[in-house]
């Protein structure tokens, strides 16, 4: 595999190439795979069109300026992007979005590793917005921010069912999240 396209950051092309091939016998249809430099509270994001009730991946993006800021770590750009897949081999054989059952298997297949495979823990220092509010899970503790107040005080996680706490305060400092990897 050429991991680098240049002398700065991997070949995502060529990885998803050798990734289509080992772990999903190259089914998935050949689409591109991008680095973008606008995501910050995501790692990758598989895009999919509905048409007539079926989906078709048509994109895979990810976050250039997070995985830049640490140093394009190859196991973390690799682990999105096989993340991202499972997404696209998913929608496109079938019909099958989320993070539900059928894709935690195949993640589980991947990876040998049984866990939830929905959120990784990435720094985001770097590349966090700034905010002025943020939600809290009483729950499971996940955080997320809002640039403006947000309408309700208290929100209920869709993940795990906690109550979500609004607070005012910035809660970018010192801050490794679980980044949303779509």
């Amino acid at each position: 595999m050429r991991i680098f396209a240049d002398e700065s950051r991997p070949n995502i092309t060529s990885m998803f190439e050798e990734l289509n091939e080992l772990h999903f016998n190259s089914e998935i249809p050949t689409i591109p795979v991008v680095w973008n430099s606008r995501m910050t509270t995501t790692a990758g994001y598989c895009r999919y069109r509905s048409r007539g009730g079926n989906l078709t991946p048509y994109k895979i993006d990810l976050s250039l300026r997070l995985f830049e800021s640490n140093g394009f770590p190859i196991e973390e750009v690799k682990a999105t992007l096989i993340h991202e897949m499972v997404h696209a081999y998913l929608v496109h054989k079938y019909n099958e979005r989320g993070h539900g059952p059928m894709f935690q298997r195949e993640m589980t297949r991947i990876t040998g590793v049984r866990k939830n495979h929905r959120c990784h823990n990435y720094d985001t220092s770097a590349v966090a917005r700034k905010v002025k509010y943020t939600a809290t899970c009483l729950k499971c503790g996940y955080t997320y921010g809002y640039k403006r107040r947000p309408k309700y005080s208290s929100y209920i996680h869709r993940v795990c069912g906690g109550e979500m706490v609004i607070q005012a305060g910035d809660s970018t400092s010192d801050r490794k999240s679980s980044v949303k990897i779509f």
